[in-house]
């Protein structure tokens, strides 16, 4: 499994789960919310997502496709860590 964060760029994978233990809970995050706004903005378990840009300073943040639509989504690179792939070759 690959997270969402470490995608090149044109790189496409299917979400397999989304993962908020690699958030900091101290940083004041309440548990589910990251994951609750991803699925309400359509980042579901089975969906295809491709990263189409990545931000010129440090790579955030990036922007990605999901299931194929012309919907371009941004989100930050600390979002993007929680979404777990299975790349698409």
């Amino acid at each position: 499994m690959k997270r969402l964060s470490d995608f090149k760029k044109l790189q496409s994978g299917v979400i397999t789960q989304i993962d908020e233990s690699c958030i900091s809970s101290n940083k004041g995050f309440i548990a589910g919310e990251v994951e609750a706004r991803l699925l309400e903005m359509g980042f579901i378990e089975g969906a295809n997502v491709k990263l189409l840009h990545k931000g010129m300073f440090g790579g955030d943040p990036i922007a990605v496709r999901i299931n194929n639509n012309n919907t371009m989504i941004a989100l930050r690179k600390r979002d993007a860590s929680v979404i777990l792939t299975k790349e698409v070759i």
